[in-house]
């Protein structure tokens, strides 16, 4: 089954189409603020990032997808490093390396009964482009051919039964990113996921278009935006995950939460979970690999975090809450993987966007957990 983008292509490139309810400008990624983690050497920026990766192949991050659900029943979604393709010969070869871990996934699946619980594959749009979206002829053409490999991949996967996950970047890859996954949804791709950053001004209007069966990761996000389109205040966008999740459990969106902070995954809980009584089945968390998180990632999938909350709680709430406690919650890991050289960018950008994961990176060291 193979689809062609029921859009124009201006809407790809520039964002001015009415139905993306946006008439944001693309601004240079050049135009971004250099800090100190741009100076830092390329092996000291892996040293310190190490933790966060599951090492330099698919075998060695299927491996860890393995261990961690055998060990402790977490999840995974595997991501294959890499970004910003220039040449035609880059963007084909992203498409046979997700192709060939799409074979792996399958013959190497989680043994889980649930299906929501299996192993699935995260990708990023950049690596299936010569060239960022741009006005011009020259970017739509670059644009519709990456959409191509893009609805290659994600047949394949669909064939297989891998969901996949088409991911968010910085702005400029906004409009090409949502506009993909709606065209391949509504032909039948159910296997696909995507991503929805709360700090973009424009995500309040984009999640109206979300409908019951759809896949989210709602992440505040880690591209540094301009302030312009974007919030810049991390408890703001915290505080607009959990209600732009509310808005989508409304609408009948599978959530799945991606954040490390304890108090943003408690007001999901409190504000989206108990409320709307959503069951284990349409929700879940996500955590990046090396944070250490581990009590409360155990707490939730045991049940125990649900079970501990319940005594705080009355009436339904409390009901369902014992209810969860029984089930547990699914909590997949976030594994990306790749050699120095392509995983290099990925692992600054996280350690610019982020600098506490040094910190965190000592305690992965030290044995020690939160």
């Amino acid at each position: 089954m193979t689809v062609k983008l029921p859009v124009r292509p201006e809407k790809l490139v520039s964002g001015s189409d009415s139905l993306l309810h946006t008439t944001q400008p693309v601004i240079p990624a050049a135009n971004q603020k250099k800090s100190i983690f741009d100076t830092i050497p390329l092996p000291l920026v892996m040293f310190l990032a190490k933790p966060y990766l599951a090492g330099q192949t698919s075998a060695d991050a299927i491996r860890k997808a393995h261990d961690i659900y055998q060990s402790r029943r977490f999840t995974g979604t595997l991501d294959i490093l890499g970004e910003d393709a220039t040449t035609v010969e880059d963007c084909e070869r992203y498409v046979t390396t997700y192709m060939s871990l799409v074979d792996e996934v399958t013959a190497n699946q989680l043994h889980a009964s649930n299906r929501r619980e299996r192993m699935t594959i995260s990708f990023k749009p950049s690596m299936f482009s010569t060239m960022p979206p741009a006005p011009g002829k020259e970017s739509e053409k670059a644009l519709e051919a990456a959409f191509d490999r893009i609805n290659k991949i994600v047949d394949y996967a669909f064939q297989r039964g891998v969901d996949m996950t088409l991911e968010a970047e910085d702005h400029r890859w906004t409009n090409f990113h949502l506009e993909s996954y709606f065209a391949l949804h509504k032909a039948g791709y159910k296997n696909l996921g995507t991503v929805i950053q709360s700090r973009m001004f424009r995500t309040e209007k984009d999640i109206a278009r979300f409908e019951e069966g759809m896949r989210v990761r709602m992440v505040i996000g880690i591209y540094q935006e301009p302030a312009s389109i974007a919030h810049t205040e991390k408890p703001i966008m915290k505080e607009l995950a959990v209600r732009y999740s509310r808005e989508l459990a409304h609408q009948g969106v599978y959530l799945e939460l991606a954040s490390h902070d304890t108090k943003c995954v408690d007001n999901f809980v409190n504000k989206v979970v108990l409320p709307l009584k959503l069951k284990a089945s349409q929700f879940e968390f996500q955590f990046l690999l090396g944070v250490p998180r581990a009590k409360l990632q155990d707490s939730l999938v045991n049940g125990s975090y649900f079970s501990e909350l319940s005594q705080s709680l009355s009436g339904e709430d409390e009901k369902h809450a014992l209810m969860l406690a029984q089930t547990g919650a699914i909590v997949r890991m976030y594994l990306p993987y790749g050699k120095d050289k392509v995983a290099g960018p990925y692992c600054r950008r996280r350690l610019k966007n982020n600098p506490n994961m040094i910190a965190y990176g000592i305690k992965n060291v030290l044995g020690l957990q939160s």
